[in-house]
């Protein structure tokens, strides 16, 4: 009768014993960017901020992108209340909350730092916001720890990957170029519709 209750508690024992093992580790969220590449139709949503060496702003980004035409929502502070940014390879328009002149220009980046004083990389940020860089000529050097690059004196960083819309995208996205440093936090990617 001894021999069977040792066994049994035995067997307890190993059960218990196993069922604490810790489980394999998953592999960590790659961005493969054939894939991302191919992401030609989205839209993400989320938060900006942008920190200059004297001064921080944030705001709610809603970026719509199909193929080269673009449409950017930025809602909030950043000394402007909001602006809408419209755009394609050849023009881009940005009108500002409650105003009704639209302003035009050839670049987002020229159209921006003409009426704000400073501006996004929007042009090569469409792909960088999808975790590669911008195939525009302009050489990259990826980083020798962890996961980003540098590109046209941008320095892109990704702390944080997602799946999304059947892929591996950027859940958080940091720029850095001088003094200037923008995070981009995104709660949701969607699969696109025309901006």
């Amino acid at each position: 009768m001894r021999m069977p209750v040792l066994f049994g508690i035995l067997l307890l024992t190993l059960l218990s014993g196993c069922s604490t093992l810790k489980q394999p580790p998953t592999a960590p969220l790659v961005i493969d960017p054939e894939q991302a590449m191919n992401l030609q139709q989205w839209s993400a949503q989320g938060r900006i901020g942008i920190r200059w060496a004297d001064d921080s702003q944030s705001a709610n980004l809603n970026w719509q992108q199909d193929q080269d035409r673009y449409r950017i929502r930025i809602s909030g502070p950043l000394g402007q209340g909001g602006m809408s940014i419209d755009g394609n390879a050849q023009e881009v328009s940005l009108q500002r909350a409650g105003e009704p002149e639209i302003h035009r220009a050839r670049t987002p980046e020229a159209l921006m730092q003409q009426l704000l004083g400073w501006h996004l990389p929007l042009t090569q940020a469409q792909f960088w916001i999808r975790g590669i860089p911008a195939p525009s000529g302009a050489p990259h050097r990826y980083a020798t720890t962890g996961s980003g690059f540098t590109q046209s004196g941008w320095r892109i960083e990704y702390p944080r990957l997602t799946q999304a819309v059947g892929r591996v995208l950027p859940e958080k996205l940091r720029l850095s170029r001088e003094d200037m440093k923008i995070t981009v936090i995104i709660n949701e990617w969607e699969p696109g519709t025309d901006p």
